[in-house]
């Protein structure tokens, strides 16, 4: 179909008639002009160039000239040679000290959060014991609040940190210090040496002569022994006051020290002093030398506390290891009184543990004295643990690098021989749990509840000076003596296989237990009696097997003398098999566990040989030495005694 036709159709049905203009005599150039105009167009458009875009005005701001800063260059480059206090993604490390550090290592990490420096509310927050941060790498200088090992020579070096501790807390808010003293006869000297060093306390803290603007620090004052003294009731910044108030507090020489409440009451009277704990920090900063007589509500005072957001700090003594009393070096300082010569008082220092831990085994040797647990009693530890605060075990003679000696003991401190590096015993340190969740743990594990059911039963004692000298007149009288001599041992083997076997039950579970402390404290137990069954059943099978006769190999001998000996041979398989058991378990002790008090007792235990041999020697059976008589210097000396003065009484010692 042409343009022509197309143009006829188009008109048509735009006007819906039957002629068009391009019928009839219309001239054939209009519509070859029509159609070649549209041609023309289409090709003008297609070859017509597009528009230049319009670009818009742009204006620009010239900056004003500015003064660079000057580079000085530094005269010296110091590098310190101490790590620095802060630390983080921006210290030394870069970025390995981003990584999630803690004071110990574990795959997850766990971090404690204190309600009380987020919420400020009455919000029930289920009890957390003892719960240590943990992350992927472990930071030596992490601070973990709770420290129950930190060891000091005197309360002045206590009192020195906690010159930290409190200032720690300022820096977050207002605080209250609650100074609580035990009012003890033993205690006096320590109060007035802690009274003299406050002084130069509160000057590095800044309070002495501050102003309004400076740190916000009140105390209080309490003193306590039958009885809780408010010396200072109100808060005060007055720091004169205060140390002069330590200095006034009397002595009570009544002997009953109720710590506890002590600490209860000065943290509900300072508690009442703040508006909010948001307001002010509170810290309880308690001094003792016992553990106390009200030692029963530990567990209520230590929630009270913890529930008011209190930090409970104590300045106390070492516990001997495994026991509850010590004796204590008394020197008389009243002029009242007859000074003389030193008294040991016992006391109550201990135990370390809220349940016993160490079978006691008495060997006749040094590993019978006590000796520093590296830890305070358990139930104030307890409470400095679970309330974010330290215990400070103090000890004159925690320097020393051997044995202390009687005389070399300080006054008023407790007769503890030995000392360990409180670093070490960090990683023993006991469970801060409570009651119950003890339990539990024990009957998870048959080796920790064994060991501490055969530390309740009494102390296993080996042969008191058993017999090793048979004389031999004859037969019949050396097989006597050897009878005799062996009933001693056959009295004493019930009692030992008694606790062994308790032990023995446990050692199913031995290699489940992870703790350093209940590994070292099973293995030293299981190795101790251990050796002293073997010595009881060595002596008795030697004697047994003397009565079936012995020949002299020189003439000229007569007597009999049994002496120990490290090898245990021939007195059966059965017995050298303990025998071996013993110094595996020991020499384990000794090999894990240096440095602390279950590796010292376990090395001077196999020092000790386990066997015995006999050995002959001439005595003169028979002869009898007579008395050397005399005595006459002793009745002299109490004639010389009755013409001297009454003696001055001496302090009774219940009541220190």
């Amino acid at each position: 179909m042409g343009p022509i036709e197309h143009a006829r159709q188009w008109w048509q049905l735009r006007t819906g008639e039957e002629e068009t203009p391009l019928d009839g005599d219309t001239p054939a150039w209009i519509v070859s002009l029509g159609v070649h105009v549209c041609v023309l167009l289409a090709m003008a458009g297609a070859i017509t160039p597009a528009p230049e875009p319009v670009v818009p005005a742009l204006t620009i701001l010239q900056p004003t000239d500015t003064e660079e800063p000057e580079f000085v260059e530094p005269e010296t480059l110091a590098i310190a040679e101490e790590p620095t206090d802060s630390a983080g993604a921006q210290s030394q490390e870069s970025a390995e000290a981003a990584q999630a550090v803690a004071a110990l290592v574990a795959e997850e990490s766990v971090v404690t959060v204190d309600a009380a420096e987020v919420l400020d509310s009455e919000i029930k927050v289920a009890e957390i014991e003892d719960v240590v941060p943990t992350g992927l790498e472990a930071n030596e200088d992490f601070q973990v609040q709770g420290d129950v090992a930190v060891g000091t020579s005197g309360a002045s070096g206590a009192v020195d940190r906690l010159t930290a501790e409190i200032a720690a807390s300022l820096e977050q808010r207002p605080t209250i210090v609650c100074w609580v003293f035990d009012q003890s006869v033993s205690l006096a000297g320590q109060r007035r040496d802690i009274a003299a060093r406050l002084d130069r306390v509160f000057d590095e803290l800044g309070v002495i002569d501050a102003g309004a603007g400076g740190p916000q620090l009140l105390n209080l004052v309490y003193a306590y022994g039958d009885s809780v003294t408010e010396v200072v009731g109100k808060p005060t910044r007055d720091v004169a006051a205060v140390v002069k108030a330590i200095q006034s507090i009397p002595i009570d020489e009544s002997g009953v020290e109720k710590t506890f409440t002590a600490i209860q009451d000065a943290a509900a009277r300072a508690d009442k002093m703040r508006e909010s704990r948001m307001s002010r920090n509170v810290m309880v900063i308690a001094f003792t030398d016992e553990v106390g007589n009200d030692e029963q509500r530990a567990d209520e005072v230590a929630a009270f506390c913890r529930g008011k957001g209190v930090r409970v700090y104590v300045v106390g003594v070492p516990a001997p290891f495994g026991q509850r009393q010590v004796q204590m070096k008394f020197v008389e300082f009243d002029p009242k009184y007859d000074a003389g010569d030193e008294q040991w008082a016992v006391v109550d220092q201990g135990p370390e543990t809220l349940r016993p831990e160490v079978v006691r085994v008495r060997s006749g040797r040094q590993t019978d004295e006590p000796i520093d647990s590296g830890f305070g009693p358990f139930s104030l530890s307890k409470l400095c643990a679970q309330t974010g605060g330290i215990y400070f075990a103090v000890h004159a003679n925690r320097g020393a690098a051997g044995r202390v000696s009687d005389k070399d003991t300080a006054p008023m401190a407790s007769r503890l021989r030995r000392f360990f590096d409180p670093e070490v015993m960090r990683q023993y340190k006991p469970d801060y749990l409570s009651a119950a969740k003890i339990e539990e743990m024990l009957s998870k594990n048959r080796a920790k509840k064994a060991l501490v059911e055969a530390a309740q039963k009494a102390q296993i004692s080996p042969l008191d000076s058993p017999q090793t000298t048979f004389p031999r007149e004859d037969d019949g009288k050396l097989a006597l003596l050897l009878s005799e001599a062996q009933k001693a041992a056959a009295v004493l083997q019930p009692k030992i296989d008694a606790v062994y076997g308790i032990l023995a039950a446990g050692q199913v579970d031995r290699d489940t237990i992870t703790e350093k402390r209940w590994q070292a404290g099973y293995d030293l137990a299981m190795g101790r009696v251990l050796a002293v069954k073997v010595r009881n059943d060595a002596y008795n099978q030697i004697l047994a097997q003397a009565k079936s006769g012995m020949k002299f190999k020189n003439a000229t001998s007569d007597t009999w003398v049994l002496e120990p000996h490290a090898e245990v041979k021939n007195v059966g398989s059965q017995t050298e098999k303990f025998a071996a058991q013993a110094r595996t378990y020991l020499e384990r002790v000794v090999n894990e566990h240096p440095g602390t008090p279950w590796a010292m007792i376990a090395a001077e235990e196999l020092a000790s040989p386990l066997g015995y041999a006999w050995k002959e020697t001439h005595t003169g059976v028979g002869k009898r030495e007579m008395g050397s008589g005399g005595g006459n210097d002793n009745v002299a000396e109490d004639a010389k005694k009755k013409m001297l003065a009454p003696p001055k009484p001496k302090r009774p010692l219940k009541n220190l």
